[in-house]
């Protein structure tokens, strides 16, 4: 025990917490988010619900977010963040525990909007307001780290849910992952220390000069164009990695690679992700947030078209998946370390949920505008159109790169 003191007392403070943090949002990101691509089908043939609909259960959840975020991120900068986390672990556990019993397409959508609400309260952008909080200056560092393992959310859970389901059903799988949220997640919201809150001005994109002191680069009588190019960068942008996801092993398998190949080479996502946070992480630091986002979203519909110059060829899908989850990778550490950039963290919580409503209501179209363009159009039409739409992503942040240039 002497020999282990020494290396707890050379972690930084709230060190401990933030690698719980860590683990919760692998949790929590992989049973209410990823499990579902591996569960679909099992849903679908079971209740009888056509696929538009099994992936409507995201839109829902994402869509009650849009709904709560603005106020919920207004109490985050009152109150912290420890109450509304636990409120969310047991809303989440709920929420699975429904999805386990549901029956048909109104209790099934039903137990969606709890878990959407658990995930407004504890996911979504409330860690980030976590670690702003307990971090300070180090939090664009933090939040990087942080995020390296959380990038595996989707390499732990789409195996363990794909043995689960086949050992025991989806039923009890939600079950499983219900019981996560209760036995492992919350007692380490709990954990959280209560805070006084981050003294800054308002969150809105007219916010007071104030927040320059705090880290903020953008001059008031630009923030209200900064905040809506940063708003279409993330949405446009989102619009893509939350859909895309959910229907990857599905677009891989419909162009020919076997089932399990297809969950293998999907799995790359998690370590791709990882390593670009790693190198977001470790040299990040040396260019400003906003230029590391546009490499990544350059990457993005480059990405997108190997799928369609070479389908069916699993090394082009894995080629694909590693440097599609990368540009991912390295765009969700913006999305979060980004608004911090630019309007400083006084008043974080409300700035990013008044984000939350643009960004969760394109996210929320997502599962469902893949799932139909996938259906009409096909899967070629379907990956051209999402290179698109990064595109647009691309010209926001090259016109946000301009601003900022100006001021």
């Amino acid at each position: 025990m002497p020999a282990i003191l020494p290396v707890f007392s050379r972690l930084p403070p709230h060190g401990l917490l933030i690698c719980g943090l860590v683990v919760t949002r692998i949790i929590g990101w992989g049973t209410t988010f990823y499990a579902l691509s591996v569960l679909a089908r099992d849903i679908q043939r079971d209740l009888s619900l056509d696929v538009t609909l099994v992936y409507g259960g995201i839109t829902l959840l994402l869509l009650t977010g849009a709904a709560l975020g603005p106020a919920i991120g207004k109490r985050l900068d009152v109150e912290g963040t420890r109450g509304a986390m636990c409120i969310g672990a047991v809303a989440c556990a709920v929420g699975l525990g429904l999805l386990a019993l549901a029956q048909g397409p109104v209790s099934y959508l039903a137990a969606w909007v709890v878990i959407g609400i658990g995930h407004a309260f504890s996911l979504a952008n409330v860690g980030s307001v976590t670690v702003a909080q307990l971090m300070g200056e180090r939090t664009r560092r933090v939040i990087g780290l942080m995020m390296l393992a959380t990038g595996l959310s989707s390499t732990v859970f789409w195996p363990l849910t794909a043995v689960l389901a086949e050992a025991y059903g989806w039923r009890a799988t939600w079950v499983v992952f219900a019981a996560l949220q209760i036995v492992i997640v919350l007692p380490i919201y709990a954990m959280i220390p209560r805070l006084a809150p981050v003294a800054g001005p308002s969150a809105t994109p007219a916010a007071s000069s104030d927040s320059a002191a705090d880290g903020g680069r953008v001059a008031v009588a630009q923030r209200r164009g900064a905040f809506w190019l940063v708003a279409l960068v993330f949405s446009a942008s989102g619009l893509v990695s939350w859909g895309l996801p959910l229907h990857l092993i599905d677009l891989m398998r419909q162009a020919g690679i076997g089932a399990t190949e297809a969950v293998g080479i999907a799995a790359l996502s998690g370590p791709a992700t990882l390593l670009a946070r790693l190198v977001d992480a470790t040299v990040g630091d040396r260019f400003p947030v906003e230029q590391t986002a546009l490499a990544g979203l350059l990457l993005g519909p480059l990405s997108l078209m190997l799928l369609v110059w070479a389908p069916g060829v699993p090394l082009a899908a894995a080629a694909f998946v590693i440097c599609f989850s990368a540009a991912m990778g390295v765009i969700s550490v913006a999305r979060a370390t980004l608004p911090l950039a630019l309007f400083g963290r006084g008043g974080i919580g409300a700035l990013l949920g008044r984000l939350t409503v643009p960004q969760n209501i394109a996210f929320a179209a997502s599962p469902l505008l893949f799932a139909a363009m996938i259906a009409h159009v096909g899967r070629d039409w379907a990956l051209i159109a999402s290179a698109a739409i990064q595109i647009v992503a691309v010209v926001a942040m090259l016109a946000l790169l301009r601003l900022l240039a100006r001021g």
